[in-house]
């Protein structure tokens, strides 16, 4: 049990993006009687190569009382509205698929049994499913982000979104903000943690000059990961065998036309590279297995696809996995010290806000007092949402492709149990979110059924054929309201 009742400081430990997420949730939950603090280590200035959300982003925003038009204006973030692949089945130019954000509006929340006969009825017509939102159209024609932003600021959206942003930029102007309301920011680096030798509590952060004395602490601290990782020792669940990729070349590049309201994921002779429009530039980088292209040849590679030269960051190396339990003594792990997945889908950012929420859930449930078997639930729940993130992550790269080394050994490489019993299903069927609850985290999943179907049908493992069977048991009242629908959709694509 930990008792919550009664603190006087809880202290962040990281002055990143996660850490001042971490700080205003905080804030937020506690009385003005307890002392937020963020420590962090001397800031050094990045030139960002561009991050993304996913649709928890702006709800979290919202939900701190942080105005979106003015976040976006601050930080030169631009709208997010999903995913281009490009080049994942035969690696060619005309080879491309979306996976869009999708809203349930009520013109479309149509559920039979499970599934949405839409969707459905949209792939058995070999039409993309992406096509039934808005913002399919606003990606292929390039629409005016401002315009686009407009439209979800006045609520007439049947999309959803998200932003890609700058995360040092973004850093900047959440600080600006959890100082305005009284959270309190120590610039030093972190000597030691000291441990009630009882208890294994964290009781004190000794920095160079002074220790901070606190009571609860949030583990902020990035791939550094001071707390859970390496003062715990927590045990590390790797998904290197599933997902190999363990190598990022990043890079910047300059907007050649308008800017594009989509992350584009285009796959590479040994992995893809990302291409994520921010105001000023677009940030970009080469994720890869380090068997089979060396740095230089990345360069290179890159540099003959775009027909210019770039000047790559350092190379990030890194293995995707995460630690099995987060939530030790009072210490919780959030973001990049609890874990890790290659930038596919950008799931870090979206992880790591899934955490918070959860741990706010959960110390305002229990009043501040929480059981031991609620901080085990915490760690398995965590444990769950990782391992869904991993098999949808997984899927992208299950395309049949084997033109070059790299793609023939991803034939190869395992696929998780879960994931293969579900393919299965999906032969019979479409995905159901039922099919993800064992993936959930408080309850919600961090991908749902439509964006498994639109990366399932845009990689071929998902076939028009698994809709015959749920479509024809439609009543003739609800098969003729579908067709309705696909005519009006097919008008729409010959005009």
């Amino acid at each position: 049990m930990i008792n919550l009742r009664g603190m006087n400081r809880v202290v962040v430990v990281g002055g990143g993006t996660a850490g001042w997420f971490a700080a205003l949730q905080l804030r937020q939950l506690f009385s003005p009687s307890v002392e937020v603090m963020v420590i962090s280590a001397p800031e050094i200035p990045i030139v960002g190569v561009g991050e993304g959300g996913v649709l928890n982003l702006l709800s979290v925003l919202h939900d701190l009382n942080i105005d979106l038009k003015t976040f976006i204006d601050k930080t030169g973030s631009t709208l997010k509205l999903g995913f281009r692949y490009e080049r994942w089945r035969n690696g060619k130019e005309d080879d491309y698929y979306y996976h869009l954000f999708p809203l349930p509006t009520p013109d479309f929340a149509w559920n039979e049994f499970g599934f949405n006969p839409y969707l459905s009825g949209l792939f058995n017509h070999g039409i993309d499913i992406s096509r039934y939102m808005a913002s399919y159209q606003f990606s292929e024609d390039r629409k005016p982000f401002h315009e686009v932003l407009q439209i979800l600021l006045d609520g007439k959206n049947n999309f959803g979104a998200s932003l890609h942003f700058d995360t040092f930029r973004v850093g900047q102007y959440l600080k600006e903000i959890a100082l305005s309301r009284g959270i309190i920011h120590v610039e030093q680096r972190i000597h030691d943690f000291v441990l009630n030798p009882q208890t294994e509590y964290v009781t004190a952060i000794q920095l160079l000059d002074q220790k901070i004395q606190c009571d609860f602490v949030v583990d902020a601290s990035g791939f550094s990961r001071l707390l859970i990782g390496k003062k715990y020792k927590s045990g590390w669940h790797s998904f290197a065998d599933t997902l190999p990729m363990n190598r990022a070349l990043p890079f910047h590049l300059q907007h050649q036309d308008k800017i594009e309201l989509v992350t584009r994921a285009t796959a590479m002779s040994s992995g893809w590279v990302w291409q994520i429009p921010l105001q000023e530039r677009i940030g970009a980088g080469y994720v890869y297995h380090d068997q089979f292209i060396t740095d230089e040849q990345a360069q290179q590679e890159v540099e003959q696809w775009l027909g210019v030269k770039i000047s790559p960051a350092q190379p990030i190396a890194f293995e995707a996995g995460f630690y099995e339990k987060v939530w030790m003594k009072n210490v919780v792990a959030i973001g990049l010290a609890s874990g890790f997945i290659e930038p596919l889908e950008a799931t870090s950012i979206g992880q790591m806000l899934s955490q918070l929420q959860l741990m706010v859930s959960f110390i305002q449930e229990n009043h501040g007092v929480i059981s031991q078997q609620n901080i085990d639930f915490y760690n398995r729940q965590n444990s769950q949402y990782w391992q869904g993130i991993c098999d949808f992550i997984r899927m992208h790269y299950d395309t049949g492709r084997k033109d070059t080394p790299f793609w023939q050994y991803m034939l190869t490489v395992p696929q998780s149990q879960s994931y293969q019993e579900l393919k299965k299903c999906w032969e019979h069927r479409t995905p159901r979110d039922i099919d993800f609850v064992e993936h959930s985290m408080g309850g919600m999943s961090m991908f749902s059924a439509a964006s498994w179907f639109a990366v399932g049908a845009g990689v071929g493992v998902i076939k028009p054929e698994a809709t015959s069977a749920e479509l024809y048991a439609l009543s003739t009242e609800k098969k003729q309201k579908l067709a309705k629908y696909l005519q009006q959709i097919k008008q729409q694509l010959f005009l």
